[in-house]
């Protein structure tokens, strides 16, 4: 009877650990909702960024409505998506971080279309002011038909428009010249 007792307390535990997964102490959800639309998210994969190999910078998290490994499958579909990243410096200017986001996608994207980008990536750029700390989380949704909706420690920064600003920024964590190829592989899945 004891026995029993135990495999139905280990049964009921089950479902409750797979609910999120944990880098770093950072505990990811593994299927999340967004927006008004209610679309569910399944984690694709998710990362610890380190600078200089030895900082621990964020976690990441890509999330997406039908999971895959490809990135050119990721961009080119018209779905939901998510990539989140939770700051695990204990202080870091919000500019900072959204020139290394500029400065990461730009190597990622052509002259042409840095061009034409200039407005979206300056709007973009424009929501990263004061400071992130340790435990605040930066969300970056693609809504279909809407553009990127930027939410930056719990603040909603507002949408910057269209699919290929969308895709433009993604690149910086699953284009050619990604933050890390191993951070790369990570949110794909691999």
């Amino acid at each position: 009877m004891r026995a029993l007792s135990s495999f139905l307390l280990i049964l009921t535990l089950i479902p409750f650990a797979s609910h999120a997964r944990s880098i770093s102490d950072v505990k990811l959800e593994e299927i999340i909702k967004v927006d008004a639309s209610d679309a569910e998210l399944s984690l694709n994969g998710a990362a610890l960024r380190k600078t200089y190999m030895v900082i621990n910078t964020y976690v990441g998290g890509l999330y997406l409505e039908n999971p895959s490994h490809d990135e050119n499958q990721i961009l080119e579909s018209d779905e939901h998506r998510r990539m989140l990243f939770h700051v695990l410096l204990r202080k870091v200017t919000a500019r900072k971080i959204a020139q290394a986001l500029k400065d990461a996608l730009v190597l990622n994207i052509s002259v042409e279309e840095q061009k034409e980008l200039e407005p979206n990536i300056n709007q973009f750029i424009a929501m990263f002011e004061g400071k992130l700390k340790r435990g605040d989380e930066v969300n970056i949704d693609y809504i279909p038909g809407k553009g990127t909706h930027v939410i930056i420690g719990g603040t909603d920064k507002g949408i910057v428009p269209g699919k290929q600003f969308a895709d433009a920024l993604l690149s910086v964590w699953v284009g050619e010249n990604p933050v890390g190829s191993g951070f790369k592989q990570d949110i794909l899945g691999y």
